[in-house]
This record gives C-alpha cells, structure tokens and sequence, in this order.
C-alpha cells in the first residue's frame, strides 16, 4: 500500500515537473514572437505552430492570448527586476546607483520588447489585467528607486521630501526620453545608434536630476 502511494506520488511530482517545463517551453516561444509581431499580430495557431503543438494542447495551458500574452509580459517583468536588482547589489554609492540604474533600463527595455510594447499602450485602453500587471511593475520598479534616495538621504547626499512622488517622477521622465525616440518608428527596435545616442540622454538627464536632488 505504501509502495502504490508513493509511486503515485512520485508521479504527481512527474507530471507537475512535465506541466512546469512545458509552460516554459509556450512562453519562451511566444516571447519571441509576441515581441517580433505584437499581440494582435500573433495567432494562437502561430505560437502552436512553432512549438509543433496542437492548438487545443495550447488553449490547455492558457485559455486564450491575452492569457498568454500577460504571462509573457510578467514573465519580462520578473526578469528585469531580477537581473537589475543583482546589477545594483555591489554599489553603495547613491549617486552611482541611480546612474546605474537608469543605464541598465535602457539597456533592459530594449531587448524585453513585450513589457516595452505593453508599456507604451494607452493604459486607459487597455485591459484590467494588463493594467494591474503594469501597475504592480511601476510599483517594484518606484521600491527600487526610493531605496536609492533614501540610501541617499541617510548619506546627507540628497534632499527630498517625499522619495516615493520623486521615484515616480524620475521614472515618467525616463519613459519620455524613450518614447521621443520610439515614436518615430514603426517598430520598438532601437539601432545601435539610436541607443547610444539615447543612453547619452538618458545618463546626461539623470546627472542632471542628481544635481536637483542635492540642491538644498
């Protein structure tokens, strides 16, 4: 009796692991994609296509594509936040932190193409769980920021009242560097130059935004 329960398990375990790698599997496929073509440009039938599946193996692990195109997004998003959390571990300087920071945003935004897309939407036009999942993101992305300001006014390094209406300002601000370069363009593709020139920018607007966080 004891043999039959851990046999099933074992293969309760098996097929949990199965599960997990296949929907890792759709949403690396569907990363591409997504990120090539945009969701209403991308077909269910494409993304099975792809993976050699069939489209009713597809709609078994998510339910329709704005499903699909959601867990990518969040997917890109827990990546960024990740990667760019480990970026900054090893700098204690405020000042460079926020250098840093907005360097490697850049830099990140410009491969994780779905999460750019998603975030250059309307956000009125889109949909309630699109928009929560934008919300949640701005949110663990304003943490990071007024962790650095606080970091910075403990050091007596800047002066600022209140770190989460900064960090909030600081981030709208970056966004619009990005979008005078993105809206002139079919696609969210940025060429090597057009991200020199932007990251030029983007680095000489945040030494400018230091020089205000230190004026007292």
């Amino acid at each position: 009796m004891l043999s039959l329960q851990l046999f099933s398990e074992m293969n309760n375990i098996r097929s949990v692991s199965d599960k997990s790698d296949k929907v890792k599997m759709i949403l690396e496929a569907s990363q591409k994609r997504f990120g090539l073509f945009g969701i209403e440009k991308t077909s269910m039938r494409e993304i099975a296509d792809d993976l050699k599946l069939s489209k009713a193996s597809l709609y078994y692990y998510f339910p329709d594509k704005e499903s699909l195109y959601k867990a990518v997004v969040e997917k890109e998003q827990a990546e960024f936040i990740s990667n760019i959390s480990v970026k900054i571990s090893s700098i204690t300087d405020p000042e460079l932190l926020l250098l840093e920071y907005a360097g490697t945003r850049l830099s990140y935004f410009r491969t994780l193409l779905n999460l750019s897309r998603l975030r250059f939407e309307s956000y009125s036009g889109l949909k309630p769980g699109f928009r929560e999942s934008i919300r949640v993101f701005k949110e663990s992305e304003k943490d990071i920021i007024s962790k650095i300001f606080e970091k910075g006014i403990s050091g007596g390094i800047f002066f600022i009242e209140d770190t989460d209406q900064t960090a909030s300002l600081f981030l709208d601000l970056l966004k619009g560097l990005r979008v005078t370069v993105v809206n002139e363009k079919e696609t969210l593709f940025i060429e090597q130059d057009e991200y020199e020139l932007l990251l030029e920018k983007t680095i000489a607007f945040t030494n400018i935004f230091i020089k205000g966080l230190k004026f007292k």
